[in-house]
């Protein structure tokens, strides 16, 4: 019987031409640019203008998270004694 009410409770939107979706959506301020392992990444134009005038790399989720936890465990281990800083 629930199944029943939660089939009928669909509803159906029809497509036009001036339809758009999340995945399809883009605006004039993003950019798509290629991560080092070959994600494709959508930045805001200003986003990537600052990150590059930092000296920063345009990264993914995924790479920029790995590369935080690394340097977290680097700096735990500095602290810890288990590794000297090198000069």
């Amino acid at each position: 019987m629930i199944e029943d009410n939660v089939t009928n409770s669909v509803s159906y939107v029809p497509r036009t031409r001036f339809s758009r979706t999340l995945d399809n959506l883009s605006l004039i301020g993003e950019m798509c640019v290629y991560c080092k392992c070959g994600r494709i990444v959508k930045l805001d134009r200003s986003e990537m203008q600052l990150k590059l005038a930092l000296g920063k790399e345009l990264q993914c989720t995924a790479c920029r998270n790995a590369r935080i936890s690394d340097e977290i465990e680097y700096l735990n281990n500095l602290y810890s004694g288990l590794i000297h800083e090198e000069n």
